[in-house]
């Protein structure tokens, strides 16, 4: 197993070179760079084509996106392999690391929306599924079977919107607008940490942990339930149940164990929902979020901060499949990995 886990995470390395590769070519390919605004505020001030281009050019240089784009990939590969530094945030004037890591609390509120989302997706969409599966066809599981699929088949967005047209109209009128529902509720800005303070989080933590964990909880409960129906029909529970095993060691001892391998191997491919869902959803609710400055670099072409920001949601991503493979071999002894 630790063979395993070490050859996995030296095949990450060209993974995360392929990305940051594509990044910078995708950056590369959209026509301006970060100073272009600039050049056109420069022209709109009444300064000639020239006047504007010179006036900028001395920063492009500078941070070397005069050179072409495979040659400042170069650079900055260089730079990481050598200095361990991911570049310089055209934005901030400084270190890209410093800039994701140390601004604020971005970074720390994503792990804990995005982690407490994931695992109250699965603590709650683990039971619903095993009920689900076992009570095929009837009540329960034609409502769960509703819930699940229009929770699947609606944006994260959308039900952000409804969230916040919801809020507007039934609890505080001043909400009127996606990005004003915030972290805290404003006279607890700038106050210590307080039981109070602790309950106004939670508070507007919940919607986000619902948008952002709800795709999730809908793929588990299907995957779970589909799964557990497929197990129930194999003949080694027909040969338990006919032993006079009682339904319940039946279900738990051993058809769950089985049934939950396929949603465990699934784990890695869930977590892209997770991603798009904390960066749009969290966009909506005014979240102070990893997504916001991963959209922000975006928006203004900041080039080393995009490549940051992909190599960070690379990680979470290859992170999370390595995981499922180990929960695997965990949860099934029968799996091993050499």
């Amino acid at each position: 197993m630790i063979s395993f886990v070490v050859r996995r995470i030296l095949g990450m390395l060209p993974v995360f070179i392929g990305v940051a590769f594509v990044s910078f070519g995708i950056v590369s390919l959209a026509p301006g760079d970060f100073y272009t605004p600039q050049k056109l505020a420069a022209v709109m001030a009444g300064a000639s084509r020239d006047e504007a281009i010179q006036s900028t050019e001395v920063m492009r240089i500078k941070r070397g996106i005069d050179k072409p784009w495979i040659v400042q990939f170069y650079i900055w590969l260089e730079g990481v392999v050598t200095k361990g530094d991911l570049g310089v945030s055209f934005a901030s004037n400084g270190p890209v690391t410093k800039y994701i890591f140390a601004n604020g609390s971005e970074l720390l509120w994503t792990m804990v929306i995005t982690g407490s989302s994931l695992v109250l997706a699965w603590l709650v969409g683990i039971p619903i599924g095993i009920i689900s599966g076992v009570r095929r066809g009837r009540f329960l599981d034609v409502a769960f079977s509703l819930v699940t699929y229009g929770l699947i088949s609606i944006p994260g967005y959308v039900l952000g919107w409804c969230f916040i047209w919801a809020i507007y109209h039934f609890v505080n009128p001043l909400i009127i607008a996606p990005g004003v529902w915030g972290l805290l509720d404003l006279h607890y800005v700038g106050q210590p940490l307080s039981f109070a303070k602790v309950l106004n989080y939670l508070w507007h933590l919940w919607p986000a942990w619902i948008i952002v964990g709800a795709p999730m909880f809908a793929m588990v409960v299907r995957l779970l339930r589909l799964s557990i129906v497929d197990t129930l029909s194999d003949q080694y529970i027909v040969t338990a149940r006919g032993k006079g095993l009682a339904e319940r060691p039946v279900l738990f001892k051993h058809a769950l164990r089985n049934a939950i391998n396929p949603l465990v191997s699934m784990f890695g491919m869930m977590l892209p929902t997770l991603i798009t869902g904390s960066i749009l959803a969290t966009q909506v609710l005014g979240l102070p979020t990893f997504g916001k400055l991963f959209l922000n670099a975006v928006r203004t072409q900041d080039q080393h901060v995009i490549t940051a920001a992909l190599l960070f949601y690379s990680v979470f991503l290859v992170g999370g499949n390595l995981m499922a493979d180990i929960l695997l071999a965990i949860i099934d002894p029968r799996i091993r990995y050499h």
